[in-house]
């Protein structure tokens, strides 16, 4: 008969007044972040640090602290932590890491929420946060019993609605159901997770690129956003020592802004080309005839286009790895590689005979600088950019070096070896014989 008295109440009429009147704005639990009596996620794919993020923010928002060293908490609230046997385990450790355990001193904390082979059970929740007065929750479901999608998205809304019965502000911590490459996550993402249903505010966690076993850093991408429209983007570079010493913290986590992030990546990326062009040049030199190491043949069996060439040979002569050498059956200079000993007795200078070359080069006249200064004439047929010369040598940018690249990709520079003289030939007129 109830749901009868349900079905047949008439539908109530509002205005947009009246309903605005009723809106209650909700405080903060993270200044210009995350709100109370919202539901919350953390999505990510597995073994992003997911749990050691959630762990930080119950530390930040159980003490009144900050977020990650920038976030400040509004407050300080009463925060539960709820998990399994897996989040125990993480927990524990992160816990002698950060050295910092005053603030989770104030955190409750419960790892029995899953029965073995069961589902939640949703009044020992409601009890134990009753219980402890609690404000916000922060539940790690990475011990969920294995489901479809919709009963998962079924119990994680179950988990919310119970927390916010009894006034709690959830805030749920899962993970994506497939793996993610290193890449910025969005919305997207979300909609395909099973508590993009209940998300009213997320925080989306993913690698910036693969970990290095060993290193102890880690490099993510920190998406949030909520369904009121605000959202933000951060790099999060997070540093851990395998070693745990009670005496010092050892997790550290660094706030960046995403122009600094993608500086970086370029930076990364311009070093990662020229130490690849750099170890194909050496190899064509280490294994070219001496008698043919002219700086047109090198550059023939190095299938590089001028610009990168260009660069390439600029850095290897400055910093003295290629030097001239004598001998050879043609008017062309010849050159070679120098070893570790005799690149460390030459020390951090320029070859002499190559700035002897170069010298000679600037005191001839105009008309035989060509003759002179191999070194000079050969630069006529590289494409590379305009940059500023320092020491006599040509040094290029981060910026300048990736605009190559890119040009490079597009169109390639002539071979050096194709000059005008190979070019299509003239018929000469034939003479008439004489009869």
């Amino acid at each position: 008969m109830a749901a009868c008295r349900q079905v047949d109440e008439p539908l109530e009429s509002l205005s947009m007044s009246e309903l605005l009147s009723r809106r209650a704005s909700p405080g903060w639990l993270l200044s210009g972040m995350l709100r109370q009596r919202e539901a919350a996620v953390i999505l990510g794919p597995s073994r992003c640090l997911k749990t050691s993020l959630a762990v930080d923010l119950c530390a930040a928002l159980a003490s009144g602290g900050e977020f990650l060293g920038e976030f400040a908490a509004e407050q300080a609230f009463r925060v539960g932590f709820v998990g399994g046997e897996a989040a125990q385990v993480a927990v524990t450790s992160l816990a002698e890491r950060r050295g910092d355990l005053a603030a989770l001193e104030q955190i409750v904390w419960a790892f029995n929420l899953v029965e073995p082979g069961g589902a939640v059970n949703g009044h020992r929740l409601s009890d134990w946060i009753a219980r402890n007065q609690l404000e916000v929750v922060l539940i790690d479901a990475a011990d969920l019993t294995p489901m479809t999608r919709r009963a998962e998205a079924a119990q994680l809304r179950a988990i919310a609605d119970c927390c916010l019965a009894v006034g709690a502000t959830p805030i749920i911590c899962c993970r994506t159901r497939k793996e993610l490459k290193p890449r910025a996550m969005d919305a997207a993402d979300l909609a395909d997770a099973p508590c993009g249903a209940i998300a009213r505010q997320w925080l989306l966690v993913n690698r910036r690129d693969a970990f290095e076993p060993g290193s102890g850093r880690h490099r993510l991408w920190l998406n949030f956003g909520a369904s009121s429209g605000r959202s933000g983007q951060w790099g999060v570079d997070i540093k851990e020592d395998a070693e745990v010493d009670s005496a010092a913290a050892q997790w550290e986590a660094t706030i960046r802004d995403v122009a600094s992030v993608e500086l970086e990546a370029a930076e990364v990326e311009a070093q990662t080309l020229a130490d690849r062009l750099w170890w194909r040049l050496r190899c064509v030199i280490q294994q070219i005839d001496p008698a043919n190491a002219t700086k047109l043949k090198i550059r023939e069996l190095s299938g590089m286009s001028g610009g990168k060439f260009g660069v390439t040979w600029d850095r290897m002569v400055a910093d003295g790895e290629i030097v001239l050498a004598n001998g050879g059956t043609s008017k062309e200079p010849h050159y070679r590689l120098i070893d570790l000993a005799e690149k460390i007795a030459r020390g951090p200078v320029h070859s002499p005979a190559v700035e002897e070359m170069e010298d000679a080069a600037e005191s001839s006249p105009p008309e035989k600088k060509s003759q002179s200064s191999p070194l000079v004439a050969e630069k006529s047929y590289e494409s590379s950019p305009p940059a500023e010369s320092s020491g006599g040598w040509v040094s290029y940018t981060t910026a300048e070096l990736l605009a190559l690249s890119n040009s490079d990709q597009k169109k390639t520079a002539p071979s050096p070896v194709q000059s005008a003289r190979n070019g299509p030939r003239r018929r000469g007129k034939r003479k008439k014989r004489k009869r």
